[in-house]
């Protein structure tokens, strides 16, 4: 849902400034560097710290990417099956 409001407000135009988008008159302008977006649904490999697994296991698990983390500097929230949660 995160997203789709993003997006959304990045395409619509503000009411009050026709010559922002409505996301940029609330919020500033969108920085596509340090909050990346990708189709949601987009399979990713997701890597896995030293100390989550051992020393001959694969360096990352299958997931899928779910939304922005904007919290954090070019990270994305992805959702792992194995574990079933969303990591960011």
């Amino acid at each position: 849902m995160q997203q789709a409001e993003i997006t959304l407000n990045l395409l619509r135009n503000s009411r009050v400034n026709q010559k922002l988008s409505a996301y940029a008159y609330i919020f500033g302008n969108f920085d596509f560097n340090t909050t990346p977006l990708a189709p949601p649904g987009t399979k990713v490999l997701v890597h896995t710290t030293v100390g989550q697994r051992g020393s001959w296991q694969f360096h990352g698990v299958d997931g899928w990417y779910v939304g922005p983390s904007p919290e954090h500097y070019r990270c994305v929230a992805c959702y792992i099956p194995s574990t079933s949660r969303v990591v960011h």
